[in-house]
């Protein structure tokens, strides 16, 4: 009977250990509309007031089609706003010609007109800053 009770024991043992690490070594950034509890959403753990409102933003209106490292529908947006200056985007977002030109994509991103410029500037806040 102790030897069925240690046999039990070593297998729970060892189904714990390789469920730790197998959680452990999967991809933690998940993309923008998925949470992950072990970092924070999206890895945001950190953020300040408007690095949260720049999240929350990118989650409601961004997240369907971006993730912020790989590609989706649209391009990852990770570091766009070191790519192009916050008024091209603001412009862009806003329906409007700009400079934005990605051969790979036919630039048929949404217009945004119900962002401010605010909104826009705390998203790219969080692009920019997100781990």
């Amino acid at each position: 009977m102790k030897r069925i009770l240690y046999i039990a024991s070593f297998i729970i043992l060892l189904g714990s250990l390789l469920t730790y690490f197998v959680l452990k070594n999967q991809e933690t950034n998940l993309g923008c509309a998925t949470e992950d509890i072990r970092k924070g959403a999206c890895g945001t753990s950190g953020f300040n007031e408007s690095g949260l409102e720049g999240r929350s933003l990118f989650n409601t209106n961004c997240a369907a089609c971006h993730s912020l490292y790989r590609v989706m529908t649209g391009p990852a947006l990770k570091d766009v706003g070191k790519k192009y200056d916050s008024l091209t985007i603001i412009k862009f977002l806003h329906g409007e010609k700009t400079a934005i030109i990605n051969k790979d994509y036919d630039n048929n991103c949404m217009v945004f007109k119900n962002l401010t410029n605010e909104d826009i500037l705390d998203i790219l806040k969080y692009t920019d800053h997100s781990r």
